[in-house]
């Protein structure tokens, strides 16, 4: 290493040059260099002391003081979400907001003033006219009287006047003042800003973190992964180690430590974000070994996790989530876990139905208990035991006439359906069908019927197909179809097979007129994406809006989910739609705002879905329709004759000499969606 003689900072020689200053950074002045020829901007990050800062400010100061401006902001009277933007002159901008304050004020006292005389001016005249047409019929002290009193009227009003004006010159300047307001103010400045985000400041900049950004997870968690096919599950050992063979070339290694950056959506998982299951970007991955105790936890049912002491376990304390370390833990203390994968079971169908047949079920399972306690036992020994009529134990202990939640309870077991679980290979038809209640189905009021009507044939075959799919054929004895309409433009699928109706009830099916009630979409449904598909299809099947070309030729007209309710099932309606969107996010399909507008006596409750060219071939690919071949159909046909047009005028732009990226711009097109026009076809 050379060795460098000098007693003061004083001795040190400094180029002129800035870039020379820079020692054993050959490599940072070439980014620097292609930074400023591209007009990026930098981030400069360091250890703390190595003039991060100073390098900064210096560049700062090197800037020519001309080039320094104010930046105004306007009020735009289109759009209040998007105001006006201008830049002036250094110095200018402070003399432009004085002006505009003082040319409002003046215009504002001078209507006051012209208000108040104009006001007095007719009070003046309304008194006269009283006298001359009053004053001719009275005495002359009554015409006195008249006088002093109208005289005191008119001048109790001008007081009142006076009073309202001198208010009104206080705060009608702060309240009319609409002029520009003074973004940055570089008077009195000779070097451009320099702001230091460092220190105490980097909070603000990187975002403050309530916990380690690089939390550890085991070898063996799995993790929801989405990519182009949909969603897939991996262990996470897996997917680390495959990013890593990856990007071998690029790995960080510090002692037992290895990571990799990765690019922007080259990963992404699902996460939680305020209280949403949602899309996560993977930022980097990395692994370490770890060398030291270990903790091994043992539930009541027999589960076990490995961790670290120092890996935090969710308690459930005082009706609250409590959040401690593993180390802590002591022996009783109620850890959550993540709950079997069964949706429904025998409790759930017995919860379907009124109070008195739910304790005819809780007393039959009491006698139950007993008998197999107890098989000796006759059925009056059994009766005076539970303390009820010997005549009703009777039936049951000769296996006839057990309640009828009972009943249904076993038909279903025999179906294999209760206990029904997410792993269930029916789950997703299951899914399908719950999913058209939502819509043109449903369970009508008295449950005599699960149904769903449609103006197509094939739709309502299908899915009396599908029920019989899950349940057996011999449904079938319980199932129509029955055509409706003036002329017979309409059919529906019914089945009375109330076992049925109790299973989808306990699923979460509305029942009877969805419009009055509250309606909800099941919780399970999101618990994976290819049940969640199937139920959502079914449901835009029934309720979504296909959009076709607009007139114009410019756009499309609108894709959106739409619900009529009364104003006071506004909440409930707000979260149902952003269920919807939620789905639609986990997609990567692009929403809009959820608006409301007045339908009649109610209130028409809409999700709309981004019209995007690029987000319509992105709806028609990812999400599915079902119980309607028309909309299909349409949507198909919609993006064909959108891309033929968008074809046309991209054609028309690039003859006339326009630019690829002006036409996209002009176009709102995506290269890839260009591409796609260009060379993909109309299919």
């Amino acid at each position: 290493m050379k060795e460098f003689k000098f007693k003061t900072t004083k001795e040190i020689k400094v180029p002129e040059k800035i870039v020379d200053q820079v020692i054993g950074q050959d490599e940072a002045i070439s980014i620097i260099k292609k930074a400023a020829r591209q007009k990026r901007n930098v981030v400069l990050i360091g250890e703390p002391g190595t003039g991060k800062s100073m390098l900064a400010q210096s560049l700062a100061e090197l800037l020519p003081k001309e080039e320094l401006t104010d930046i105004l902001v306007y009020p735009n009277p289109k759009d209040e979400n998007n105001p006006i933007i201008k830049e002036v002159p250094a110095g200018k901008g402070s003399a432009i907001v004085a002006a505009s304050k003082a040319k409002l004020l003046a215009k504002t006292q001078t209507s006051g003033w012209t208000t108040f005389i104009v006001m007095l001016a007719i009070l003046t005249i309304v008194q006269f006219v009283i006298d001359w047409v009053v004053g001719s019929e009275k005495s002359e002290i009554l015409q006195a009287a008249d006088r002093i009193s109208g005289t005191m009227f008119v001048l109790a009003i001008m007081v009142v006047l006076v009073l309202v004006f001198a208010t009104s010159r206080i705060r009608m300047p702060q309240q009319q003042i609409n002029g520009p307001k003074l973004l940055v103010d570089n008077k009195g400045k000779k070097n451009a800003p320099f702001i230091d985000a460092t220190g105490a400041h980097e909070g603000a900049l990187l975002g403050d973190v309530k916990h380690d950004p690089l939390q550890c997870f085991a070898t063996g968690q799995k993790v929801y992964i989405l990519g182009k096919e949909g969603m897939a599950i991996d262990k996470i050992n897996n997917i680390i180690d495959k990013k890593l063979n990856k990007h071998a070339k690029e790995i960080i290694k510090k002692s037992n430590y290895e990571a990799v950056f990765l690019a922007e959506n080259e990963l992404m998982v699902l996460g939680e974000k305020n209280g949403l299951i949602t899309p996560v970007n993977v930022l980097s991955c990395n692994r370490h070994t770890y060398k030291g105790d270990i903790i091994k936890i043992t539930t009541s049912k027999g589960n076990q996790i490995i961790i670290t002491p120092e890996h935090k376990i969710a308690l459930f304390k005082n009706n609250d989530i409590e959040y401690i370390m593993a180390k802590n833990l002591k022996e009783g203390d109620i850890i959550l876990c993540k709950q079997d994968d069964v949706i429904i079971d025998e409790q759930n169908i017995i919860n379907t139905y009124n109070k008195r047949q739910r304790e005819q079920c809780k007393l039959y399972y009491k006698y139950i208990k007993i008998k197999e306690k107890y098989p000796s036992w006759g059925y009056k020994k059994i009766a005076k035991a539970l303390g009820c009529n010997c005549g009703k134990i009777r039936w049951w202990h000769s296996r006839k006439h057990t309640p009828i939640p009972i009943q249904t309870v076993e038909w279903l077991k025999q179906k294999k359906l209760i206990p029904l679980k997410l792993s269930d290979p029916r789950m997703p038809l299951i899914a399908k069908v719950l999913g058209a209640t939502f819509g043109d189905g449903g369970i009508f009021e008295n449950l005599n019927g699960i149904f769903l009507s449609s103006s197509e044939l094939d739709t309502v075959k299908e899915f009396g197909t599908d029920l019989a799919t899950i349940f057996g054929n011999e449904i079938s004895k319980n199932s129509r179809i029955i055509e409706g309409g003036v002329k017979g433009h309409s059919w529906c699928y019914q089945n009375t097979n109330r076992k049925i109706i109790r299973l989808f009830q306990a699923l979460g099916a509305p029942i009877g007129k969805k419009t009055l009630q509250n309606i909800s979409i099941p919780s399970w449904v999101f618990l994976d994406l290819k049940i969640a598909d199937e139920f959502f299809g079914a449901l835009f099947g029934s309720d979504i809006g296909i959009p076709s070309v607009h007139k114009d030729r410019n756009r499309l007209t609108g894709l959106s989910f739409g619900i009529v309710s009364p104003e006071a099932l506004e909440k409930n309606r707000i979260k149902y739609l952003e269920d919807i969107k939620k789905y639609l996010m986990l997609k990567g399909i692009k929403t809009n705002k959820i608006s409301i507008s007045y339908f009649r006596d109610k209130k028409l409750y809409r999700l709309g879905i981004s019209t995007k060219l690029e987000n319509i071939i992105e709806f028609d690919k990812k999400i599915k329709i079902h119980y309607c071949k028309y909309k299909k159909e349409k949507l198909k046909q919609t993006i064909k004759e959108f891309k033929r047009i968008k074809k046309e005028k991209l054609i028309q732009l690039t003859n006339k000499g326009h630019g690829a990226e002006y036409a996209m711009k002009l176009l709102n097109l995506s290269p890839r969606v260009v591409y796609q026009i260009l060379n993909g076809g109309f299919k």
